[in-house]
């Protein structure tokens, strides 16, 4: 969407918050966000992979914005392919002035020689990945993207909180952002923390949009551990929404992949039962048979550009997690990148990284 003359990438609407400071941002149509889930309504409103891109027609552009964090959070600012600058964004109004780096015409002959993904020109400013921010004001000579300054190929990434970018170290830290990064690709954000419930209106939301080429589905971690979501309903649900994308997307390649290597992967702990007179009963490996759905439901599709990943392959490294041993720690996120384009490249006949 356009919104001062700058192009609001991953942006479905800007809204009035009640307390009428500045406007707030969902990555979805609002009136979709409100049916989902109350991690998702939430996590919508978050700026994983939101940026705001533009060209200097001036000296120099000032953003305003403020988080509804406390302690501070980074904003990453591009020029193209490269990094300029970080800041640090809280509670309090922020302003952020940016101008043309002093070397732009070493970035956009390196960009043309090396055949970079983003016009050397564009001005990136990628938004913290969460929580969520207020925009206030954007002031200066300023012009939205034009033909061919953004990649070629759209990916759009759906998940959790992982996908979302939980405990990354910086905005473009993600192992979905890093995955586009690595591809050369553009990126739709769609992880939303806590609320990856795979809706059937969120799949035919995703579905009926036409501005991806690519997609990567994380399916599972919000629900596994979950008693309302029985395998029977996580079966259900995965068998409506991958089958949704493949069947309207035949011509787009659709990774599908489930859960990443966890708690109790690495410890053998069984997910639900009770203890009974000091044993498990009931228990069972609940996450191998969410991982069993996923990879029979692609196989049961047999669609040629639709295409099965186990999570555990992605994740191997146990150091590449947080404490919890549930998220990514910045090393995790990028083992992950590393090995999911890897993938992608090689199944696409692209080559590998």
């Amino acid at each position: 969407m356009i919104w001062k003359n700058t192009q609001l990438h991953n942006v479905s609407e800007l809204l009035e918050p009640p307390d009428g400071e500045g406007l707030a941002l969902t990555r979805i149509p609002n009136e979709l966000r409100v049916e989902l889930n109350d991690g998702a309504k939430k996590a919508a409103f978050s700026a994983a992979g939101c940026e705001i891109r533009f060209n200097l027609q001036g000296p120099q552009a000032r953003l305003i914005l403020r988080s509804d964090a406390k302690s501070p959070v980074p904003l990453e600012v591009y020029q193209g392919n490269f990094q300029v600058s970080s800041h640090a964004v809280d509670e309090t109004p922020t302003e952020i002035t940016v101008t043309a780096p002093t070397n732009m015409e070493a970035l956009d002959k390196l960009t043309k020689e090396r055949g970079l993904p983003f016009d050397a020109s564009l001005t990136r400013m990628i938004l913290p990945y969460r929580p969520p921010v207020r925009l206030i004001d954007l002031e200066g000579d300023v012009s939205p993207p034009g033909p061919g300054q953004t990649p070629p190929m759209t990916q759009l990434s759906y998940g959790s909180s992982i996908t979302h970018g939980a405990t990354s170290a910086r905005p473009t830290g993600s192992y979905a952002m890093r995955t586009a990064q690595l591809l050369g690709h553009d990126l739709v954000n769609l992880g939303f923390g806590g609320g990856a419930h795979l809706e059937g209106q969120l799949a035919d939301y995703i579905a009926g949009r036409q501005d991806w080429d690519l997609a990567t589905l994380e399916m599972g971690i919000n629900m596994v551990r979950k008693e309302d979501f029985t395998v029977e309903v996580f079966e259900e649900r995965v068998k409506y929404f991958v089958g949704e994308l493949a069947r309207t997307h035949r011509d787009s390649w659709i990774f599908c992949t489930d859960l990443f290597t966890f708690f109790e992967d690495i410890t053998g702990k069984l997910i639900g039962g009770k203890l009974i007179g000091g044993k498990l009963i009931g228990g069972e490996k609940k996450q191998e048979r969410f991982r069993d759905i996923v990879k029979t439901t692609v196989e049961e599709l047999d669609l040629p550009r639709l295409v099965y990943i186990n999570g555990k392959t992605l994740l191997r490294d146990i150091t590449g997690l947080t404490s919890d041993l549930v998220h990514p720690a910045p090393s995790g996120m990028e083992e992950i990148a590393r090995n999911l384009s890897a993938e992608i490249k090689k199944t696409m006949g692209t080559g590998s990284s």
